[in-house]
């Protein structure tokens, strides 16, 4: 029989959450509620389930199920681990209920399922054994090609791995951590953070890509499931990133090009490039140096402020965030569809969506979804 007191302690605990800190979180004036429900003290109601549910990020059902252990969401720069915790649990929660709402509705869906080690070893082993930066670089390239995502493939990116069961989210990570991934048996989903540039996003979402494609190879139990820009695997991960978003081909073509008078790369060549291809000027100065089309002395005169400074004026209004909402519209069309269909109440879909009951009419006017 399932202990719910039990539970809220082990979510709590797995969340570091003090008991003072879930009351606080939950809406109550003090932790000895908490307490006295997890000690069995205090009948616990079905609005106290739903309280502390949404304190942690959790849906109602999961304190009334047997419980699986859930698998580790991949994070990277993870600063704060209480509040990662929470984020972890609704990126979870959000790929449950896709999958849920999909076969709900009758509608077919094959959970993304990442390559195994022996397909990656079949292929890459050469590489794999040799160096895995040609590794990552070889991998984007395949990616690229098999999906034929073109000479600016930022542009049509996001189509095709929503197309293959990979789901982008973007919540406000604040300064918890810079993004993050997962695979389970729902799916899988890259979490960005709502606050970055959008060029950034671009290049997390290739980023967060890697781990998803390398889901099963690498084992990163040892980091506590949480990576930071000098682990070496970041390192193949980045340029991974900057070998699919920029491809060595049409960047040498472009310089070419460019350079075929009298010019020389200069900081106009970096500015349009950049924006062409969707991804920060740092990012194209080092892809550059990496194709040594530039030499150190370039790249040191590029990397300056007043160079950013005219990137921002010029991509702000060119290069679009990812999305407004912290899911995507496939989620929100889903949960809809449900809810026209009579298939969920007015308050499951506020459920689902992350909303109060009462701000869920000026959500969906806003989205032009009701008159």
């Amino acid at each position: 029989m399932i202990n719910i007191g039990e539970r809220i302690r082990n979510e709590r605990e797995m969340a570091e959450l003090t008991q003072k800190e879930l009351a606080e979180k939950a809406g109550y004036n003090n932790y000895q509620t908490i307490l006295n429900m997890e000690n069995g003290q205090r009948n616990i109601k079905i609005s106290d389930i739903s309280r502390i549910a949404k304190a942690l990020n959790l849906s109602m059902d999961y304190f009334f199920n047997a419980r699986k252990e859930a698998v580790p969401v991949l994070w990277r720069e993870k600063k704060n681990e209480k509040e990662c915790n929470i984020l972890s649990n609704k990126l979870r929660n959000y790929l449950k209920n896709y999958s849920h709402l999909k076969e709900f509705l009758n509608e077919e869906y094959t959970p993304y399922v990442p390559p195994s080690v022996e397909e990656l070893k079949s292929q890459y082993r050469n590489l794999l054994n040799r160096s895995k930066y040609e590794f990552a670089g070889k991998l984007a390239s395949d990616f690229r090609n098999n999906n034929s995502l073109g000479k600016y493939p930022a542009d049509s990116l996001i189509k095709i791995i929503k197309e293959q069961g990979i789901l982008i989210f973007s919540f406000d990570l604040k300064d918890y951590g810079s993004a993050a991934s997962l695979v389970n048996e729902n799916g899988a989903g890259i979490l960005l953070n709502k606050g970055s540039a959008p060029w950034r996003q671009y290049f997390d979402i290739a980023h967060e890509l890697f781990h998803i494609l390398t889901w099963r190879y690498f084992d990163f139990s040892s980091e506590n499931n949480n990576l930071t820009d000098n682990d070496q695997v970041e390192k193949y991960a980045n340029a991974f990133a900057a070998s699919l978003l920029m491809p060595s081909s049409v960047l040498r073509n472009k310089a070419a090009e460019y350079q075929s008078g009298d010019n020389k790369i200069d900081r106009r060549f970096i500015i349009e490039n950049a924006i062409n291809f969707k991804v920060s000027t740092d990012a194209i100065i080092n892809r550059l140096d990496f194709l040594y089309l530039i030499d150190k002395k370039q790249k040191k005169e590029f990397k300056n402020s007043l160079l950013k400074i005219e990137y921002w004026k010029k991509a702000i209004d060119s290069v679009q965030h990812i999305t407004d909402d912290e899911y995507p519209n496939e989620y929100l069309m889903l949960v809809y569809k449900a809810y026209i269909e009579d298939r969920i109440s007015k308050m499951k879909l506020a459920s689902y969506l992350n909303k109060n009951i009462a701000e869920i009419d000026y959500y969906l006017k806003e989205k032009e979804l009701i008159v």
